[in-house]
């Protein structure tokens, strides 16, 4: 019997092991397994820090069913292999992310440098201080591009681990994450090459002149700054605590750059804002005058302080018109920097509207005030309308039936009455204005605690009614035996 009731229960840990990795969840081992076994004098450890799980070792730890789908053992069966293998890719991936940052900085740098040096005529873009300063520039930028590749292979390394998954295609989602590997590519892959070429280009007047093609590829190479959002993610405390990472892949939570985006708002809006705002600001200016200044060098639009009050004004959706961009690249950069202002209005209304929101004790102390008050000027009305009735009757025991003076005692008796269910009302409003989530919440769990409560005396009571049927029963047997012996 005992071998029968065996075989049954290893059949049925297979099938629960057969589920769970249908399921992509892992096989917990059993507490009572040690984490350390020792043979031959020596401790094996726990968490094996190779790609393969040796079947001697690993297997021989465990009980009987517990080494995979149908005898099959995998190294994602052990959990703490698995968080030991995501915290050195998380640290594997920071490090890269670290050589993006650097990289894509530095690619920004050489090119503000080539830039601002073209502007102010130290050479040409034909001249070789350009050519090398661009060609530095190709070097830093197929470093990056090296990087992001390397940083998705670590992500989809993650993503393995995570689900527990062999194949790394599981983890690629066809077409979404190639294409946005591949538009990522494209996006880091903008700068300006080493080469002087011109192109056509016509202002908002209709005049032809030509243009080098580097102020396109200069201004479209400031999107590698979304690399700064990656940097902050990986090096922010939600994601280097050990904790968090443990929950975070137990749970399913994706920690990415919405997630702390989220997390910051929530904690220090203000300064999150005014970061934005003033990044926007910098950012916008200077595409702004790199696109007005290699078409018309001498215009008002090319100085940076104008650029950066025509930038304010159009962020702000002001548009005092003194000053408008006389190039289709300048007012396409307005366009951004207007919808940019649009959306961190909107961000910073509902951080303005959170901040002027009572708190807890703020509202119940306004609730409670407004309660007195309302209750003294209901008493006050009331006593009012006692005061002005027996006015009233007073004036007709004595036949004052009209006049003036009646109709003036008659009208304060109906506002008096008004205001009286006024403020009835307007405190009924606040009763139910001020029943919140978490007082609903509270009411529920006292009345829980309540119930809770009557149960347990409910089975106090059921107890002592069965015991004291228990004690009649004993009573009417012992009865029954004494009257058969008479």
């Amino acid at each position: 019997m005992d071998k029968f009731q065996d075989k049954r229960l290893r059949i049925k840990q297979i099938a629960v092991d057969f589920i769970n990795k249908m399921g992509g969840s892992t096989v917990v081992e059993d507490p009572g397994i040690p984490l350390v076994t020792k043979s031959n004098g020596k401790y094996n450890r726990y968490v094996d820090n190779q790609d393969s799980v040796s079947t001697d070792s690993a297997v021989g730890s465990q009980a009987p069913g517990a080494g995979g789908t149908f005898g099959i053992t995998s190294r994602y069966d052990n959990i703490g292999y698995k968080l030991g293998r995501r915290k050195v890719l998380i640290n594997r991936r920071r490090m890269i992310v670290n050589v993006e940052f650097a990289t894509a900085l530095l690619g920004i740098a050489l090119m503000l440098f080539e830039t601002e040096l073209f502007i102010r005529g130290v050479f040409t873009k034909s001249d070789a201080g350009s050519i090398i300063i661009k060609s530095m520039i190709t070097v830093s930028t197929v470093a990056l591009l090296v990087a992001i590749v390397i940083y998705h292979v670590i992500g989809v390394q993650i993503q393995m681990t995570d689900n527990s998954w062999e194949d790394w295609r599981l983890a690629m989602n066809f077409p979404v994450s190639y294409l946005t590997i591949l538009f990522e590519l494209l996006i880091c892959s903008i700068h300006p090459i080493p080469v002087d070429i011109e192109i056509p280009s016509y202002g908002v007047n209709g005049e032809y002149r030509m243009v080098s093609l580097d102020a396109i590829f200069s201004i479209l190479m400031l999107a590698r700054l979304y690399i700064v959002c990656h940097f902050t993610v990986v090096h922010h405390r939600l994601l280097t605590d050990t904790s968090t990472q443990s929950l975070g892949a137990l749970n399913k939570v994706k920690i990415d750059t919405a997630f702390v985006f989220r997390a910051l708002m929530s904690t220090i809006p203000g300064t999150m804002l005014i970061s934005i705002m003033f990044a926007i600001l910098i950012i916008d200016s200077w595409a702004l005058r790199t696109c007005e200044i290699f078409y018309s060098p001498g215009s008002p639009e090319s100085s940076y302080l104008n650029s950066m009050w025509l930038t304010a004004i159009t962020f702000l959706t002001i548009g005092y018109g003194d000053i408008y961009p006389s190039t289709y690249c300048g007012r396409f950069v307005s366009v951004l920097t207007g919808l940019m202002g649009v959306g961190t209005t909107a961000l910073l209304v509902a951080v303005l509207a959170q901040k002027l929101e009572q708190s807890r004790p703020e509202k119940y102390v306004h609730n409670f005030v407004s309660r007195v008050q309302l209750d003294k000027i209901r008493k006050n009305a009331a006593s009012d309308v006692i005061k002005y009735a027996l006015t009233l009757w007073r004036m007709k025991r004595q036949g004052v039936i009209g006049g003036n003076h009646r109709t003036h005692v008659y009208g304060k008796l109906l506002q008096s009455i008004y205001t009286m269910r006024e403020a009835k009302n307007e405190k009924m409003t606040i009763g139910e204005n001020s029943v919140g989530v978490i007082e609903v919440a509270k009411s529920v769990n006292d009345v829980f605690e309540i119930v809770e409560q009557i149960q347990g005396e409910q089975t106090s009571l059921q107890n002592k009614v069965i015991s004291m049927e228990d004690k009649m029963k004993r009573i009417d047997e012992k009865l029954d035996l004494l009257l058969g012996k008479q």
